[in-house]
């Protein structure tokens, strides 16, 4: 279910994409969508650098996908697509899913590559439950 202000989109996302980034997020506990506005969020934010190796996908097996995003966020983040060279939202939305699915960003309270994940964790150490250099557990919006 979109937040506020959230609008349907259908970005063109490979199958095969589509699915590792649902199995992710449900083994993450987290609702796809959710996590596909998040990172749309933070890449037109500036918090969230595009990925550049991207899983190869075959051309013939994309379709319409439901995520969800403001006009601010959309409109954000295919500017900052057209900066960064990427052919189209549909590309976009498909290179954020396939870096989630392969464990490059992750949905923590902010959107983050691998590696500031692991220089977030050499630089804190969490108090409470979490022991030492971990990650607090993944915060929903």
């Amino acid at each position: 279910m979109p937040a506020a202000g959230e609008a349907e989109r259908a970005p063109n996302v490979a199958k095969a994409v589509w699915e590792a980034a649902g199995a992710r997020a449900k083994s993450e506990g987290l609702p796809l969508i959710w996590v596909m506005s998040r990172a749309l969020t933070e890449y037109a934010a500036g918090t969230l650098p595009l990925p550049r190796s991207v899983t190869s996908t075959k051309a013939g097996n994309r379709r319409g996908r439901s995520v969800f995003a403001t006009d601010e966020v959309w409109s954000g983040a295919d500017e900052r697509r057209a900066k960064d060279a990427v052919r189209s939202m549909s590309a976009l939305c498909e290179t954020l899913l396939d870096a989630y699915a392969r464990g490059d960003i992750h949905p923590y309270a902010r959107m983050v590559t691998t590696a500031q994940r692991e220089a977030l964790a050499a630089s804190h150490s969490f108090e409470g439950d979490a022991p030492s250099g971990t990650l607090p557990a993944p915060v929903a919006a």
